[in-house]
């Protein structure tokens, strides 16, 4: 009987061990591991980039200024043309009968006038007989260039050297003035467009340099100039800023390609500083970091306010951080207050949230 409760007594000594094994188990504090870094200031100089895309310098309709048939056509798309080569001719038969018949009037009239005059210095002639015979001349002087022009009209010259895009006729086709015979690209520099916020728009007194870069083109940077912007946004409440991009750096640029633009501007706060986008975290509609504090080995949530992105997975904070806290680059979603951490790698002040 004795040795029957002995048992019991053992057994029932056991379980209460066993039970209270497991609910310390239970109870043990989950420690995370994260990876942390130290919070660094912004440098003098911050940069923003933005897509882009190149166009041609300059595209420009060719058209004849007088109607006509179309004699001949010397050029065909894709053809490069120097400034005053020769693009088309409209057949000149009437234009050359035109310019023939004002020449007769004009010399005829001349000759007439220069007879009125010797008479009019000689007294022998009214003025008025004068008068008309000096307007007469004149009128036919004008309308002599007027038939010239015309003539030389009938031969279309390139403007300036590019591309032709464009031919919308063939040869014998009738063609009206205006009407667009073929269009030509200026490649002797690209422009680059970008729409850029209002926030970084009041700081263009600010801007440093600007570069781009074409992802198929072995990520070269290409320097750009600012040449002009837009002075009203447009229905985005984006302000539209124009670049210059010399060709010459890379024959494979072209234009309609999309582009990387960078542009570098001076920082306007000293005290702002940058973390990764990573370590950010939003509640309740405002964005957090954690704080590590390695005393405690635990962490606390700041609140931060974002200037906006820097770049290269960089956020710019303007309140919230002095630039001397470490904090949680990693795992910032599954983290709770006061709650201890494990940290997987040193904090390194040149590789902030060991993104290299």
């Amino acid at each position: 009987m004795y040795n029957r409760v002995l048992v019991g007594v053992l057994l029932a000594a056991s379980l209460l061990v066993s039970g209270c094994g497991n609910s310390n188990k239970e109870s043990k504090e989950l420690i995370r591991k994260v990876k942390v870094a130290k919070v660094t200031r912004t440098s003098p100089e911050l940069t923003k980039e933005f897509s882009g895309i190149i166009k041609e310098a300059k595209e420009v309709n060719l058209a004849f200024r007088v109607a006509g048939k179309i004699e001949k056509i010397l050029v065909k798309e894709g053809d490069y043309v120097r400034e005053g080569d020769l693009i088309a001719m409209i057949d000149p038969r009437d234009y050359e009968i035109q310019a023939a018949v004002a020449k007769a009037q004009y010399e005829q009239v001349k000759a007439e006038a220069s007879r009125v005059n010797e008479l009019y210095n000689r007294k022998s002639i009214a003025e008025n007989d004068y008068d008309k015979a000096v307007a007469g001349e004149k009128m036919l002087s004008s309308k002599l260039k007027h038939a010239n022009d015309q003539l030389n009209d009938t031969k279309l010259y390139a403007p300036f050297s590019g591309y032709i895009q464009n031919i919308n006729y063939d040869n014998g086709e009738m063609i009206n003035t205006g009407f667009t015979l073929a269009t030509i690209i200026n490649v002797e520099h690209y422009s680059v467009e970008v729409d850029i916020p209002a926030s970084l728009f009041i700081q263009k007194d600010k801007f440093v340099s600007f570069a781009c870069q074409q992802s198929m083109i072995d990520n070269k940077e290409f320097p750009l100039s600012m040449v002009s912007y837009n002075k009203k946004a447009n229905s985005n409440q984006l302000y539209r800023l124009y670049f210059r991009l010399d060709p010459r750096k890379d024959k494979r640029l072209a234009p309609g390609m999309d582009v990387k633009v960078t542009i570098n501007y001076q920082n306007k706060s000293e005290n702002d500083v940058i973390v990764p986008v990573n370590a950010i975290f939003n509640k309740d509609g405002k964005s957090y970091v954690w704080i590590y504090n390695s005393d405690s080995k635990t962490v606390i949530s700041k609140e931060v306010k974002i200037d906006g992105l820097s770049g290269k997975g960089f956020a710019t904070i303007e309140s919230g951080l002095n630039g001397n806290e470490i904090i949680v680059v990693a795992g910032v979603n599954i983290l709770k207050e006061n709650q201890r951490v494990d940290i997987l790698d040193n904090a390194s002040d040149t590789n902030v949230g060991g993104l290299l």
